[in-house]
């Protein structure tokens, strides 16, 4: 399981490396085909993305942009992983 505390969020390549591979631990426990299907393994990636989304609201804004501008798409599907639901603007 990725360990958010690990991560350097002001590296733009760790925290786009850290989002593919909370992706990746999502995908491979079929988090994406069972959505209805509550387990302790979707617990622990939902409870890890949404660690990941608040340290990534907290230094994306500080990243230069065009660095920052790259991990939207992920944030968003961070996001998606951790609520269920888009990111909004």
């Amino acid at each position: 399981m990725t360990e958010i505390s690990r991560i350097d969020f002001s590296d733009a390549t760790a925290v786009r490396d850290s989002a593919v591979q909370l992706f990746t631990e999502a995908n491979d426990r079929r988090f994406f085909i069972n959505e209805d299907i509550s387990s302790p393994q979707r617990a622990a990636i939902q409870r890890t993305a949404r660690q990941w989304v608040a340290r990534a609201c907290r230094t994306l804004p500080a990243m230069p942009r065009a660095e920052a501008h790259t991990l939207l798409p992920l944030y968003d599907l961070i996001h998606r992983i951790a609520y269920g639901i888009p990111a909004t603007n």
